[in-house]
């Protein structure tokens, strides 16, 4: 079990949070990312953007160490959080999930109440010390992700039965129900409608407050409007990073501007 930071305790802003070296990923015998670093600040918003296929996802798992579950998958260099290289063998990747949390491409509520989708996480880590103290976890997480004042009459009722918007920020709940330190999204509004998508994106405006917030996005109006930092990848190379408005307006590399311009992609 790990303390989580309080908002006095974190690290100041733009602070490293995460740092990559050298990172390659092999699935069997193909090459998915080649020789990625990059530095991921903390209370930041950092978008991956690239063509389908580029290695943002890849990259973005490595991060919580969701390749692991790949059978094929190899990673190699060194990832860092807060100092510590996440791969080293004594990490337990359970806990090390606790702390960087993940939203997924398509709404994923587990079949159970809103209530037990949200208290899942704390109840297995054991963050919790009481009933009275599951409540108010589960209460602030669903007011950060902007759900409680729709479900709070019915908590009990089950997650599947929200819309699609509903059940992203009810997944956004529950990610940040174990006070975790680094949100990951994949794609979390490719599934959604402009209104579900308008409100996500909000949310994240409001979330880089507490956490260093990692999204995978095809959309780059999106990366654009919640983004401080943009990442893009091509053929599993890092091509470009930098501050947002730099990338869009002014890139360094003709591939990033190409992709920007709609010239590839």
């Amino acid at each position: 079990m790990y303390d989580a930071p309080t908002p006095e305790t974190r690290l100041t802003q733009n602070t490293t949070k995460i740092t990559a070296r050298g990172v390659q990923v092999y699935y069997g015998d193909k090459q998915a990312l080649k020789d990625v670093n990059v530095d991921i600040l903390d209370n930041t918003v950092t978008a991956f953007i690239g063509p389908s296929g580029c290695g943002k996802s890849t990259f973005l798992r490595c991060f919580n160490r969701m390749n692991d579950t790949v059978a094929s998958a190899r990673v190699q260099g060194e990832i860092l959080l807060d100092g510590e290289n996440i791969y080293d063998k004594r990490v337990d990747p359970v806990q090390l999930r606790a702390k960087v949390g993940m939203v997924f491409q398509k709404p994923n509520p587990f079949p159970k109440s809103i209530y037990d989708n949200v208290s899942y996480g704390p109840k297995i880590h054991g963050l919790t010390r009481s009933k009275t103290e599951l409540d108010q976890v589960v209460e602030e997480s669903l007011r950060k992700a902007a759900l409680w004042n729709e479900v709070k009459d019915r908590l009990n009722e089950a997650g599947t039965g929200l819309s699609g918007g509903q059940q992203q920020r009810l997944c956004i709940a529950r990610a940040i129900a174990t006070s975790p330190e680094v949100l990951l999204m994949d794609e979390p509004c490719s599934a959604l409608d402009p209104i579900a998508t308008a409100q996500v994106e909000e949310l994240i405006d409001e979330l880089r407050a507490s956490f260093s917030v990692v999204i995978v996005t095809h959309s780059m109006q999106q990366a654009a409007r919640v983004s401080q930092k943009t990442a893009f990848f091509h053929l599993g190379s890092l091509v470009e990073y930098g501050d947002t408005s730099t990338i869009f307006t002014n890139p360094s590399d003709p591939r990033t501007e190409s992709y920007i311009t709609g010239r590839i992609g």
